[in-house]
C-alpha cells in the first residue's frame, strides 16, 4: 500500500508543499514506518530540489530556527538553519528513527556509542549525510565559519524528545520536551493544486 500524500501538513507555500509532495510521492514510500535507509532517500530527494526550500531559510543569530517542509501520518521532512555556537544539546528523538543531510556549511555531530558511555565525532560538510535508528542519542552544533543549512527526516514524525546530561557513567535522562506544533496549514483533495 503506497503513502497517503493528499492529507499532509506543511509550513510551507502552499505551491512548494504540492512540489515536495511529488518529489516524494515519486519515491514510491511504503504506508508504514519509515527505514533509516528509506529516511536518506527522502532527505537526500529534497536536498536535490533546492529551488523548493533554499529561499526559505531563515538566518537567526539568537535562536535556532527550523521549519516543518512536509508532514504526513509516515514521516516528517524539517529543514533547519544553524549560526555559531547553536546546538541541539544531547537527545534522542523519542523513538523515531531519522536522517540528515548538510546542505551548506558544517556541523560537528557527537553521538552516543553502543556502550551507551562512549563518544564518536563526525563532521557533516555539503552534501555530507547520515542516518540513524531509534535508540540514538547526539549533540549537533555549528562551530565557526559560515552558517550551516541542514534537511532532516524522522519516522515517524517527531511527537518528543528526551535531553541527556553526560556524566562519568554515561548518558543520564534529564528532561522530556514535547515537540512544538506550530500553526501549519492542513491540505487536502478538495485544495491540492493539479
Amino acid at each position: 500500500m503506497s503513502l497517503n500524500y493528499i492529507d499532509r501538513v506543511s509550513e510551507a507555500p502552499k505551491d512548494r508543499a504540492e512540489e515536495i509532495r511529488l518529489v516524494l510521492e515519486g519515491l514510491g514510500l511504503p504506508d508504514a514506518r519509515l527505514s533509516p535507509e528509506q529516511l536518506e532517500l527522502v532527505v537526500n530527494a529534497i536536498c536535490a530540489r533546492p529551488d523548493l526550500w533554499e529561499d526559505l531559510v531563515v538566518d537567526d543569530h539568537e535562536n535556532q530556527w527550523w521549519l516543518l517542509l512536509y508532514r504526513t501520518a509516515s514521516f516528517e521532512v524539517k529543514l533547519l538553519a544553524w549560526h555559531t555556537q547553536q546546538s541541539s544539546d544531547w537527545h534522542d528523538h523519542g523513538g523515531s528513527s531519522g536522517a540528515m543531510r548538510v546542505t551548506r556549511g558544517s556541523l560537528r555531530e557527537s553521538h552516543r556509542t553502543k556502550d551507551g558511555v562512549g563518544v564518536r565525532e563526525s563532521i557533516f560538510t555539503p552534501g555530507g549525510f547520515g542516518s540513524f535508528g531509534t535508540d540514538y542519542v547526539h549533540d549537533l552544533v555549528h562551530e565557526t565559519g559560515e552558517p550551516a543549512v541542514s534537511v532532516h527526516a524522522y519516522s515517524p514524525p517527531l511527537s518528543g524528545l528526551t535531553y541527556y546530561e553526560r556524566t562519568r557513567f554515561g548518558f543520564v535522562a534529564r528532561k522530556f520536551f514535547e515537540v512544538e506544533r506550530r500553526s501549519t496549514f492542513r491540505t487536502n483533495e478538495s485544495d491540492a493544486v493539479a
